[in-house]
């Protein structure tokens, strides 16, 4: 088999959506000629744990870990969070009630640690990948981000090495969605566009998730882009869904502040006396304070901490309707979440939140696994269709040929094509 060096920071114990691309590619790629080496860190400060998914590192599969310094460390010192308390993902997030310690603490992590908090790895990453590639041989190296920063270390080592570097991004740079929220000076910021100007022009290809986010990139520099989505692993989803006596609504995963649910909350305050005594709505993840607060208010809903991935399968599949929401921001329309596909295979209805032109919103109708609809959208007439249609036991008439494109086995072989290529 030929090898490929992948550099990813969210690897197992890791939990949440980011590990999940990486992880299932160095699950398949096997099956199409490659033999991946992942070199990861070892003291990775993650939003969420999730260890069940450690079995699913492939037997025989060389997993390098360096050290990192972690700036997070010192955030929980300066702002008296415990040790081992999380950092959620919305971190950056302006808060209502902030205090001058938690303020100063985000605008150093703005202007001193650009491109991001990770910066720390980035020697690590050259320093012990370039042991790794003496002793492995690798045909290639692949890195994939976020965080951003471990895309300078890739750039960097393979200008060392003289090997071919596939940059994958799971998520814009400098037009993501959170940037509004980083109080960050413009000469920051001047050095955050130049750090992605550079890897963007250094890699020999480079993958994303969406259409949208290739063209943000193409408007930065002119390379060659290749748009390979994330997906569902059949295998998790060999379980048989559970008829419960409730309908039920059911979230998973983080909600940020811009990820606006006020239509959700206002419909489901107004269903009728009959659906609302057979209903069940929960919520399971990491919710911002002010997202948390809203959901609070409404007694028919139920909020849950994290849960281990299977057990987020097990949630999916004995729902009927999966809520997903998209953040009510600039250049959103790019943003296609892992999560949307792993709800697909379930082929139960996603009501999805968001822009009705973008790329979710088209994902959704090829496979006619759901709808988005607009923010401001009266979403209590699409809850109350769902609800009968369940009552009836009416099933969804879900596009089969278009759903299978979406395996992750299937976007390993994408994968592999383009190292083929390039190898």
């Amino acid at each position: 088999m030929k090898k490929i060096l992948i550099i990813t920071y969210y690897w197992p114990p890791s939990g949440g959506p980011g590990v999940q691309r990486v992880l299932k590619l160095v699950k398949y790629l096997p099956d199409f000629g490659w033999q991946p080496i992942v070199l990861t860190v070892e003291n990775g400060n993650y939003p969420s744990i999730d260890n069940t998914l450690l079995k699913e590192i492939p037997i025989g599969c060389n997993v390098y870990k360096t050290k990192s310094f972690e700036p997070f460390e010192l955030y929980k010192t300066f702002t008296g969070k415990k040790s081992n308390e999380k950092i959620p993902t919305f971190v950056l997030n302006k808060g209502e009630n902030e205090n001058f310690t938690e303020k100063v603490s985000k605008w150093l992590r703005a202007n001193i640690f650009v491109p991001d908090a990770k910066i720390g790895w980035i020697n690590g990453i050259v320093r012990d990948g370039l042991r790794i590639v003496e002793n492995e041989k690798p045909d290639l190296i692949f890195s994939s981000s976020p965080p951003h920063s471990l895309q300078i270390g890739a750039m960097r080592l393979a200008k060392k090495t003289g090997l071919k570097w596939i940059a994958d991004f799971r998520d814009p740079w400098s037009n993501a969605f959170w940037q509004k929220d980083i109080n960050r000076m413009s000469i920051a910021a001047k050095r955050d566009l130049k750090f992605e100007h550079r890897v963007l022009s250094a890699a020999d290809h480079i993958t994303t998730v969406s259409n949208s986010v290739v063209n943000l990139f193409k408007g930065i520099v002119n390379n060659n882009y290749s748009v390979l989505y994330n997906g569902f692993d059949e295998s998790d989803f060999i379980q048989k869904k559970q008829k419960k006596d409730k309908f039920v609504i059911s979230y998973t995963g983080t909600l940020g502040q811009s990820q606006t649910i006020d239509n959700f909350i206002k419909a489901v305050s107004e269903l009728n006396y009959e659906i609302k005594q057979k209903i069940e709505i929960n919520f399971y993840g990491s919710f911002h304070p002010s997202v948390k607060f809203l959901l609070d208010s409404v007694k028919e809903i139920n909020i849950y901490p994290n849960v281990p991935h299977e057990k987020a399968v097990e949630i999916m599949l004995n729902s009927d309707i999966l809520l997903l929401v998209i953040p009510n921001s600039s250049n959103n329309k790019g943003i296609v979440t892992g999560k949307i596909f792993e709800y697909m295979a379930t082929k139960n209805f996603i009501l999805g939140i968001g822009p009705d032109d973008g790329d979710a919103s088209e994902i959704l109708h090829r496979t006619n696994t759901g709808k988005m609809f607009s923010y401001k959208h009266d979403l209590k007439p699409i809850i109350t269709e769902q609800f009968y249609r369940w009552l009836n036991d009416e099933e969804l008439i879900i596009n089969q040929i278009e759903l299978s494109k979406f395996s992750r086995k299937k976007t390993a072989e994408q994968f592999a094509g383009i190292f083929e290529e390039l190898a």
